[in-house]
């Protein structure tokens, strides 16, 4: 199962590659709020909670369009249904001038480390724990509080492939908080 997160994690990385420009810097004018001539690339770390879990994150700027986030959610909020979500996700900002947040939408892959401690025997539920590979589309929106820190939140239906004949899907609410380097 190790393979399979990594598995994940790459394939992650390369559907963000591959939905990024080839020239960073070119970008229009009127949806880039830096100009065409802006900086380098930034990058991101902060704090992200979503259903149950959480954990840290790690965001590359490519464009103000294009971004690339990298997910670790070991924590578990929900002592009796334990989810921990790994992996990364392509993020696509809608660039706003007359409001002070930013919408977006997302693609995200990964897996899923799921453990219900309290089984109940009659739906042949057990205690084991599962890992599974899971994918992800959303939306959500994301406002500046200053230069370095933001503020983003979201929902997605994320799919899980809980067994080799199941799929779990459920929707997920998400919060995050960001600190920018420059």
């Amino acid at each position: 199962m190790k393979n399979l997160g990594m598995t994940a994690l790459a394939k992650a990385t390369m559907l963000a590659c591959a939905l990024v420009p080839s020239n960073p810097t070119t970008t229009l004018a009127s949806s880039d709020p830096r100009g065409i001539n802006s900086e380098a690339p930034k990058n991101s770390f902060g704090i992200r909670y979503s259903y149950s879990s959480l954990g840290i994150t790690w965001r590359h700027e490519f464009t103000t369009l294009n971004h690339f986030e990298a997910f670790i959610q070991p924590i578990s909020t929900d002592p009796v249904k334990e989810f921990n979500f790994y992996g990364g996700r392509y993020i696509h900002n809608f660039p706003q001038s007359e409001f002070p947040f930013t919408p977006y939408v997302f693609l995200g892959v990964g897996m899923s480390t799921y453990q219900n401690n309290m089984p109940n025997p009659l739906l042949k539920e057990n205690n084991k724990l599962n890992k599974c590979f899971g994918y992800a589309l959303g939306q959500g929106v994301e406002t500046k509080i200053s230069d370095h820190l933001s503020l983003s939140g979201d929902v997605a239906i994320t799919r899980l492939n809980d067994e080799p004949d199941q799929m779990l899907g459920i929707i997920r609410m998400g919060v995050g908080m960001h600190y920018t380097l420059k």
